[in-house]
């Protein structure tokens, strides 16, 4: 399955052929990785072998960001996904930096929404981040989603203690907007 984004970029499963590429080593550089845990413990390659394998088998839809002319530059999942409460978390990461501040991750976390709400009948998608991390504050601004709460001091990021703040969509809030 391919969704076109625009002419330029492309969501797909991820596949095991994406570690053949640079995705193993995104986890490894800090200002990829800066406001998730991903950087703190180095992963091997097998690691990334096995978490694709057990995708299918998981409470996980995990999409490759795609560039025409890059290939994969960053992965976007619903994660945690219960049927029973009909809830999941949202979560990206943009390895390739090139791709920064063009508005990709809106693209992408749209369509991740949509096909949450639309194909697996979810009720509410929520993200977490820290206060600090002003482009996924303001991707959850572009995706619809509200402001919820705020964990004090929840994450230990570059040495110092920082506030995690709560963020969700309702289907109907989704549905109604005009994103």
């Amino acid at each position: 399955m391919i969704l076109e984004l625009n002419d330029k970029y492309y969501v797909r499963g991820l596949q095991k052929y994406d570690l053949d590429g640079n995705y193993p080593g995104w986890f490894e550089d800090q200002d990829v990785c800066r406001f998730n845990s991903h950087g703190k413990f180095f992963k091997s390659k097998e690691y990334f072998a096995e978490y694709i394998l057990q995708l299918n088998n998981s409470d996980s839809v995990v999409w490759a960001i795609c560039n025409v002319d890059d290939g994969h530059i960053g992965n976007v999942s619903l994660q945690h996904i219960s049927f029973i409460d009909r809830t999941a978390e949202f979560a990206i990461i943009m390895g390739d930096k090139r791709h920064w501040g063009k508005g990709v991750a809106s693209l992408a976390g749209v369509k991740l929404i949509e096909h949450g709400f639309r194909k697996l009948n979810l009720e509410r998608i929520g993200c977490g981040t820290a206060a600090t991390n002003q482009g996924m504050k303001k991707l959850a601004q572009v995706m619809g989603m509200t402001l919820e709460g705020t964990r004090r001091k929840q994450h230990f990021l570059e040495g110092e203690r920082v506030d995690m703040l709560e963020y969700g969509i309702l289907r109907d809030e989704f549905m109604e907007s005009n994103i």
